[in-house]
């Protein structure tokens, strides 16, 4: 395990880090309407899924729409984005997607949604969590605001393979073991954007989990149930930045509402699965969520490449979709 890098020049920045600025894109849990008429769509799809049409009805219609996934370097356009969905129907024809977490920012072109993931894959019931972040049409360039004009998406691939892998070397929980260990009650020290951002490209889990409260939670890749204590969630960063290097994260897209703010970091990374060092796109989303009991913090982002060899992918991959 990688011991934790507390960088004295970064804990000093951060220490003489005094007020916070509230996030400018602070809102309302009521959302604006064009966000609404949409979640009504997706959710209906989602009971849905089946139907292509109505999922391809869910992006602006001049196809211009643009959508990036787990384990890509390039967006799916207008064309790969229905081959792609339809490709997830033959893999798993009982498909059902629920959203289950929204928010946006006040002018209803940003949405982070999370959404549960059910279904059979080779006869083996799979269900993961998706992170999405999407750019809804922007009506003064005429775009439809109540459809996707741009969207990520965030998830573990490897709940996919899963059913596929080999049981000779089946492929590993990087985070295996990590129990909760004892809280504390000290605060949280504020990080700024771009001490957050120097802790992540500099790989200091300690700094990270200072950013919390003593009494917070984690729940990410690997993990069925959150864990809490400092020492355990910096052993599971540890664990993520013990098999990657050369982190380089830029944050993009933030919104906040009502005590939740959804935070999402693009670039790249050194993955080291399968002792095949290889450069991939690296993308994660934060979500952390202010309870009565201390802050619930999450993670969304992919492992595969993490653990998992080049070949070893190709392979995967050749098992599902031929």
């Amino acid at each position: 395990m990688k011991v934790s890098r507390l960088l004295p020049a970064l804990a000093a920045a951060v220490l003489s880090f005094v007020v916070l600025a509230a996030p400018a894109n602070a809102g309302s849990l009521d959302r604006p309407a064009n966000v609404e008429r949409f979640m009504d769509a997706y959710r209906a799809w989602g009971r849905n899924a089946q139907d292509v049409d109505a999922y391809m009805n869910l992006f602006v219609q001049d196809g211009t729409a643009r959508l990036w996934d787990s384990g890509l370097e390039t967006p799916r356009d207008w064309a790969g984005i229905r081959s792609q969905i339809e490709g997830v129907l033959r893999l798993v024809p009982d498909y059902v997607f629920v959203p289950e977490t929204v928010a946006s920012d006040p002018d209803g072109r940003v949405v982070f949604i999370e959404a549960l993931n059910t279904g059979t894959v080779k006869g083996k019931p799979v269900s993961f969590r998706t992170m999405h972040r999407l750019v809804l049409g922007d009506p003064a360039a005429g775009k439809d605001p109540s459809r996707v004009q741009e969207g990520r998406r965030f998830w573990d691939q490897v709940n996919m393979f899963r059913p596929v892998e080999d049981p000779a070397n089946p492929l590993r929980n990087l985070f295996a073991g990590i129990t909760t260990s004892a809280t504390d009650p000290i605060p949280a020290i504020p990080l700024p954007p771009r001490i957050r951002q120097l802790a992540w490209n500099r790989e200091a889990a300690g700094i990270l989990v200072a950013g919390v409260d003593g009494t917070a939670t984690l729940l990410g890749p690997g993990l069925t149930e959150p864990i809490s204590g400092r020492r355990a969630m910096t052993e599971y960063l540890d664990r993520l930045f013990g098999a990657v290097r050369d982190v380089a994260l830029e944050q993009r897209a933030t919104v906040s509402a009502d005590g939740t703010e959804y935070r999402e970091w693009i670039g790249t990374a050194v993955a080291l699965g399968g002792a095949d060092p290889r450069t991939i796109s690296f993308s994660l989303v934060e979500r952390t969520v202010k309870t009565p009991t201390g802050t619930a913090w999450s993670l969304h982002f992919d492992t595969l490449d993490l653990i998992a060899s080049v070949q070893t992918v190709k392979e995967l991959r050749a098992r599902i979709f031929g």
